[in-house]
């Protein structure tokens, strides 16, 4: 007998990521506070009789290397259910942009499949699932706001600040992740950089980890004028893109109290202290990118007026 529901995945945004040198086997540890955000991927789910996985959308790799057929794989192995899995997925959420579709995307196809298949796993059973998939998978089950270390395995979770509006602002490029991380710590191997505030410009995980959680959870509960988080990425991002530190400025001059790139780029954000005031800021920056007269950053940009969320995942 058939199954099918929909469910759909929002995105996340880093308030600060502070970034530790490579480990031994070449992960980096971190420090973040992540913030589910209103725009989501669509996962339409059916099980069925029968076995094998089927994958429907567009991306930009084979299906059986999305990560919606690596978590129906890892779903099925893990708890030993036989059944046909087919997976329809609509893309809102850029590729490439540090927002975690893909992260999203199967954190939701977890929780779409312990749905169907009643096997009632309760979210340390889900997260150890889409751990196996990616670091930030575990997050966005369930999603909202949280402190987010190691290598993004631990989640703890802190209220949210729905309350703010926030403006994504996608320029006509990608950065890859792993791309980013190799540029990262090339570039602070440069004699010209020195040792960066945050988690750590180099060396391993500090024994303060805890005061520096401490930190980030403190300054996120404080007026967003107020914030001062660090994204490790940014200095790097800023040489190689100096398109960043124009569209800041652009940001400020229409309100937003704070922006930052979010996770390894591309997207950077503006927060604002409602969502009404980013939607209109998001409305002149929609005007300005369509006049003539306009500034050329905003050429190719795509602009979302999106709200801070308390959940990642929606049975729609």
């Amino acid at each position: 007998m058939k199954r099918a529901l929909t469910i759909a995945a929002a995105a996340k945004i880093n308030l600060g990521l502070e970034i530790g040198a490579p480990r031994d086997d070449g992960y980096h540890p971190i420090a973040s506070i992540f913030h589910s955000v209103g725009i989501e991927d669509e996962i339409a789910c059916e099980v069925g009789d029968g076995e094998g996985i089927a994958v429907e959308g567009r991306f930009d790799c084979a299906p059986e290397a999305t990560s919606v057929w690596k978590a129906a794989r890892l779903f099925l192995e893990r708890t030993g259910e036989r059944c046909r899995v087919r997976l329809s997925v609509r893309k809102a959420i850029p590729a490439m942009a540090g927002l975690g579709g893909g992260s999203a995307d199967a954190a939701a196809t977890i929780a779409a499949l312990d749905r169907l298949l009643g096997t009632k796993l309760d979210v340390g059973a889900m997260r150890a699932i889409g751990g196996g998939i990616g670091a930030d998978v575990p997050f966005f089950l369930p999603g909202g706001a949280a402190i987010v270390s190691g290598l993004g395995e631990i989640v703890e979770p802190i209220p949210p600040r729905p309350e703010l509006g926030i403006v994504l602002a996608m320029p006509p490029f990608g950065v890859a992740t792993k791309w980013a991380y190799s540029e990262l710590d090339a570039f602070r191997r440069s004699p010209a950089v020195s040792a960066q505030s945050g988690l750590l410009a180099c060396g391993s995980e500090p024994p303060d980890l805890g005061a520096r959680k401490a930190a980030l959870a403190s300054m996120f509960r404080r007026p967003v004028a107020e914030w001062d988080f660090a994204n490790s990425f940014e200095p790097m991002l800023r040489v190689k893109y100096p398109v960043y530190s124009e569209l800041a400025e652009i940001l400020g001059r229409v309100g937003a109290q704070y922006a930052a790139i979010t996770g390894s780029g591309a997207c950077m954000y503006g927060v604002f202290s409602c969502f009404d005031m980013a939607r209109a800021a998001c409305e002149r920056l929609e005007a300005l990118r369509r006049s003539s007269g306009g500034p050329n950053t905003l050429s190719g940009m795509v602009l979302h007026a999106v709200k801070p969320l308390e959940t990642s995942i929606f049975l729609r």
